[in-house]
């Protein structure tokens, strides 16, 4: 069995974490009394160099709104996966659907978690490209930062840069020996573990590896259909990176990276406890249960790689960079779309994504007064869907098959320049020419009994040719103080949507984005405070419905126009050597400007409980529920104008805490608080299944016996919060995913 096989191949992973663990303590306890240098500390922050321009820059000396997060913030606050970006970064909103990762940054965001559609927030690993939403969803082990760079960034990074992006950089091993790593156990019969090793292979060669698992033994909940624990997640996976120095000049570096992942936490198991499902007998599972009665055991099964190579090359007044890769993914799921213990609708499909990218950059070495970049940049995307369809939800048909294909290619030109007019003000502007040629292929095939007739085929072909820009004035007010403002274009393509190819595609969506902001660092450098204002217009923002599709399937949608008006502050603070105060908040008013509204090319759908008539077609409120809700829906065709978009809180915060406390010259204890709060937002755009407002508490204990390493107890959720990851309407009812319980465990780590 492959559960097996995953089993066996993380709790080996945990062995080898566990035993560097052994070999390293030893030396290093050894070497703690005299030969590890002492480690100073001074009062004040550090400061942080960013590549949101493409380039090494201070992060308080771009003109972006940019939260930067080291690899020791992520570590001290528990943020060890990207589904948990959100509770350490308040602009970013963390959904999740199957195996797929849907982040919405200032509001902006995709609710369509299906291959072939991309994010709108661009998804970056050591500026490479993510294309496949499934590879968005990852756990931390080697990583340096993540840059979220807010708003769209359509030049220099460009593609479905529409509302921000996010990028994870990760260790390069360098000229001398290191090594890190973890292992531990926590509650639902969890094992985890990390390790990291790193340096000099031979002269101008360097090369790494970062290993990570996970295996829980225990869901979080039970199938009481078929008897089985859900709920509940084994992965592992590898990243690896060689670097040569040819020269002084020439640096190459080769990555690879491969996971495997067995996962149904992220499925929606549960019938929501306020809208039942068509058929369904049994109890309705409150917020606060993991169980379910579905008839069948959902899983998803992701496997994914990619090989890069990266080149830099110095030659003289410019620099080279060229940036070549591949990536693929596949996914196997299964599962059963109504919850309930009748089969109403089961789907089971695999679905793939392959891309291949290669970008080219020339940039000037002289910054001042004048800097500018070139480059252009190629995407070669290609990926599958097969999906069958099963259940009584499908009469009079017994089945429908899905056998689609979409095919991308991508090109790219950009540019930008920055001017110094006086020593203190500079300013930027950009311009990107994308065009997009997608081909859909493939169709679709009905089942009647048990034969399936001839597919109808879903063969289409769509171009795009768009400019994207950008516009930047900064100016410094003193050394520590800089103001700016920006406009920025930004563009995502139009698609398909192979959940059903048979529908028509969706309209390329375009971002006019306003921004002014404020960057300081107070107090010889004890407080770095940055805050910005924002408006953003975006037409034909594209929606996903699940309620005007087959059963289990989503449409795309065009909503006229999104208007977004916002305040994002962030703070890191160090009032002291040993405390760190950090945190932040975002006030957001993301609303539909039109959809619906009369002359509009798609009205809104809403979804009503059965039994229901759509007796005020065109309005906002389209229908009436006229009894006992009886199971499923009813969708009417509306006008949504003035609502609240998806995934969009009107107001998120966080806040952290980091204090240590030595005990002696080699022992110390570590106290780690993060707080986060959301005010809740609606997951689909009538504003019907909503996530209402919750707060999220996480924190840890470390004892360091020496400063290479330590034991840790962490919980994570410690109150026991109840939210959602998913919440999903289809003609049946709705289905909810609930996000993780509250989880504790104890880790030992080195550092060495």
């Amino acid at each position: 069995m492959a559960d097996g096989i995953d089993r066996t191949r993380v709790r080996a992973l945990y062995g080898t974490a566990l035993a560097g663990l052994l070999a390293l303590s030893a030396p290093a306890q050894a070497q703690s009394a005299g030969d590890v240098p002492e480690q100073t500390t001074s009062r004040g922050l550090s400061e942080i160099i960013v590549t949101a321009q493409r380039r090494a820059e201070n992060l308080q000396e771009v003109p972006i709104a940019i939260a930067a997060v080291t690899a020791e913030a992520l570590d001290r606050a528990g943020i060890n996966e990207t589904n948990t970006i959100s509770q350490i970064v308040p602009s970013v909103n963390f959904q999740r659907s199957g195996a797929s990762g849907l982040f919405f940054v200032r509001g902006v965001g995709t609710t369509n978690a299906s291959v072939g559609d991309e994010g709108s927030n661009a998804f970056y690993v050591d500026g490479v490209y993510v294309p496949d939403l499934s590879g968005t969803v990852t756990q931390f082990n080697n990583i340096e930062r993540i840059e979220v760079l807010k708003g769209p960034q359509g030049t220099l990074f460009g593609r479905n840069a529409f509302g921000g992006l996010i990028h994870i950089i990760t260790k390069e091993p360098g000229e001398t020996f290191e090594a890190s790593g973890e292992a531990g156990l926590a509650n639902y019969e969890t094992v985890h573990g990390k390790l990291y090793v790193g340096g000099p292979i031979a002269e101008n060669l360097s090369m790494d590896l970062a290993l990570t698992g996970y295996d829980q033994g225990k869901g979080w909940g039970r199938n009481l259909t078929v008897d089985r624990d859900i709920k509940k997640m084994q992965y592992w996976g590898a990243r690896s990176k060689l670097v040569w120095r040819a020269t002084d000049d020439v640096k190459v570096t080769l990555g690879g990276d491969y996971y495997d992942m067995d996962d149904n936490t992220a499925i929606g198991w549960s019938i929501d406890e306020d809208y039942p499902s068509r058929g369904f007998t049994g109890p309705v599972f409150s917020v606060g249960s993991m169980d379910t009665q579905a008839n069948d055991y959902s899983l998803t099964k992701l496997e994914s790689w990619g090989i890069n190579g990266t080149i830099e090359a110095d030659l003289g007044p410019v620099s080279l960079t060229s940036i070549s890769s591949v990536r693929d993914s596949k996914n196997v799921s299964d599962f059963d779309v109504d919850g309930g213990p009748l089969p109403w609708l089961r789907i089971a499909f695999t679905s793939g994504s392959r891309a291949y990218q290669q970008e080219l950059r020339l940039a000037s070495n002289d910054t001042d007064p004048l800097s500018w970049q070139v480059g252009a940049f190629y995407l070669r995307s290609e990926v599958f869907n097969r999906s069958m369809f099963s259940g009584l939800g499908l009469s009079p048909l017994s089945g429908l098959f899905i056998d689609a294909t979409l095919d991308t290619d991508s090109y790219a030109g950009f540019g930008e320049v920055s001017y110094k007019i006086t020593p203190t003000t500079t300013i930027t502007g950009g311009i990107r020419y994308t065009e997009d040629i997608r081909k859909l292929g493939g169709g679709q095939s009905p089942i009647v009994g048990t034969t399936m007739l001839p597919q109808i085929p879903t063969e289409d072909k769509i171009s795009y040719g768009k400019f994207t820009y950008r516009a930047a004035l900064r100016q410094e007010l003193s050394e520590d103080i800089s103001v700016y403002a920006s406009y920025n274009r930004g563009f995502k393509a139009g698609t398909y949507s192979l959940q059903s190819p048979a529908n028509a595609p969706v309209n390329p969506q375009f971002i006019d984005a306003f921004e002014i902001g404020v960057k300081s660092e107070l107090f010889n450098r004890m407080l770095r405070l940055n805050a910005s204002v924002f408006h953003y217009d975006i037409s034909n923002y594209q929606i996903r419905s699940a309620a005007l599709s087959n059963l289990g399937s989503a449409v795309l949608l065009n909503a006229a126009s999104v208007k977004v008006d916002g305040l994002d502050v962030e703070f890191e603070a160090a009032p002291m050597d040993s405390l760190r105060l950090f945190g932040g908040f975002t006030l957001l008013d993301s609303r539909f400007d039109n959809f619906g509204a009369p002359g509009s090319d798609f009205q809104a759908p809403f979804i009503y409980p059965l039994p229901a008539v759509c007796d005020a077609p065109g309005t906002s409120d389209p229908g009436t529920s006229t009894g006992t809700p009886t199971g499923g829906f009813l969708t009417c065709l509306g006008d949504a104008s003035g609502l609240q978009t998806p995934g969009a809180p009107d107001f998120t915060a966080s806040l952290g805490m980091s204090y240590s406390v030595d005990l002696d010259d080699r022992r110390s204890l570590r106290f780690n608080l993060l707080g986060s709060y959301n005010s809740g937002f609606p997951f689909e755009s009538d504003g019907t299944l909503r996530q209402k407002e919750y707060a999220l508490l996480n924190g840890s204990v470390a004892y360091w016996v020496t400063e290479n390493w330590g034991v840790e107890i962490w919980g994570k959720n410690i109150t026991g919060t109840k939210y959602f990851q998913q919440k999903i309407s289809t003609g049946l009812g709705a289905t909810t995913a609930r996000a993780a319980p509250s989880t504790y465990g104890v880790t030992v780590k080195f550092d060495y």
